[in-house]
């Protein structure tokens, strides 16, 4: 079902500001969320400003308000947890800011596949600025019970749910993708790489990781990736040792925590090729093998 769900009034752009910025609690919050409205806001785009209303008129609004109430207490107990997830106020700008970000406002629609998608905002943001994307996650029995019931809810309100689908990233394990030609993949505060555990990845594993994940590109296309800092383990250099940051140099453009690299090809594409047309409309939920 689509459209404006339940008792939620339609939220246009004014009110989510308003309500996101009213209800933040404390200041240090409040100014967080005034800045990511702010860095939406310098980009000066129409579309985006337009995105916050297409995400909540296709999303279930009352069950997202009912699920913030149910796991307040977990949120309380634990502020890192999945349960902060259930404040839409606060993830739908935030996730629009990626979309900024990006440049995504910007362009053509694009194949996207979303890696580590969790509740599903930026799935939302993305198919709400008019492109194609996908995500994968790791398997229920990864995750714990509060990321399964809140990715679970999220998904479904947010009317994403069709477009996941269940994938346990290994190291050295190539990915199962049914495609080899999308525009980008996309990664955000990434854990697949064993974040925070003794055996965290090291260079080997990100070079496999890279290599696989570009192979499933179109010439030209992009992998995004933004890691989580770990200074107890990296010091000063935060999110990596030296010989991954140097690899990470070597095959694109590092900013801190966030990669960025292309896959180029010394051949031309055929500009006129239908890029609706292959694998990617045979697979509406991502058949994995």
């Amino acid at each position: 079902m689509s459209g404006v769900h339940s008792s939620s009034r339609p939220c246009s752009l004014l009110r989510l500001i308003t309500q996101s910025l009213v209800s933040a609690g404390s200041v240090s919050r409040t100014l967080r969320i005034a800045k990511t409205w702010a860095r939406i806001a310098q980009y000066g785009s129409l579309r985006l400003y337009r995105l916050p209303s297409r995400i909540c008129e296709s999303a279930d609004l009352a069950r997202i308000e009912t699920l913030d109430r149910e796991i307040a207490s977990v949120l309380e107990c634990d502020p890192a947890s999945a349960a902060k997830y259930a404040d839409y106020r606060f993830w739908i700008p935030f996730n629009i800011a990626r979309v900024g970000a990006l440049s995504l406002h910007t362009s053509t629609p694009l194949r996207i596949l979303d890696i580590g998608c969790a509740p599903g905002y930026f799935l939302a943001a993305a198919r709400a600025c008019g492109h194609m994307c996908c995500g994968i996650d790791a398997p229920a029995n990864i995750l714990s019970a509060v990321e399964n019931r809140v990715y679970s809810e999220m998904l479904a309100a947010l009317a994403c749910d069709p477009f996941v689908s269940p994938l346990l990233i290994e190291r050295f394990v190539p990915l199962s993708l049914p495609c080899h030609d999308l525009d980008a993949i996309t990664a955000f505060w990434i854990c697949f790489n064993r974040h925070r555990q003794l055996d965290e990845w090291g260079v080997s594993e990100w070079r496999f990781f890279v290599d696989d994940a570009v192979s499933h590109l179109r010439a030209g296309g992009s992998l995004h990736l933004e890691l989580n800092p770990n200074p107890g383990r990296y010091h000063s250099l935060e999110w990596y040792d030296e010989e991954t940051l140097a690899f990470f140099q070597s095959v694109g453009t590092v900013n801190r925590g966030t990669v960025r690299m292309s896959k180029f090809s010394l051949r031309n594409e055929d500009k006129t090729e239908d890029r609706r047309s292959g694998c990617w409309e045979s697979y509406p939920r991502l058949s994995f093998m």
